[in-house]
């Protein structure tokens, strides 16, 4: 039996699904320019949506967009 809980998660997931999407893959090949755009002082999510929405549903992706980020500013 589902919990109220993985219902509501289920609906969210699908009411953020977009047309278009990119996959882990695609995601990973754009991030190092997603990561240049963002410390350059430019709106990356402005600049690269699709890599943007990913990253904001994909904790794996975000968490390699957040080391390369450490890594980029040498902290």
């Amino acid at each position: 039996m589902l919990k109220r809980s993985d219902v509501v998660k289920l609906v969210r997931v699908v009411d953020e699904t977009r047309e278009i999407e990119i996959s882990c893959d695609e995601c990973f090949e754009r991030l190092d320019s997603y990561a240049e755009t963002e410390l350059s002082g430019l709106d990356a999510r402005t600049a690269m949506p699709l890599v943007g929405d990913h990253l904001e549903k994909c904790a794996d992706c975000r968490s390699n967009f957040e080391g390369l980020l450490i890594a980029l500013r040498g902290t």
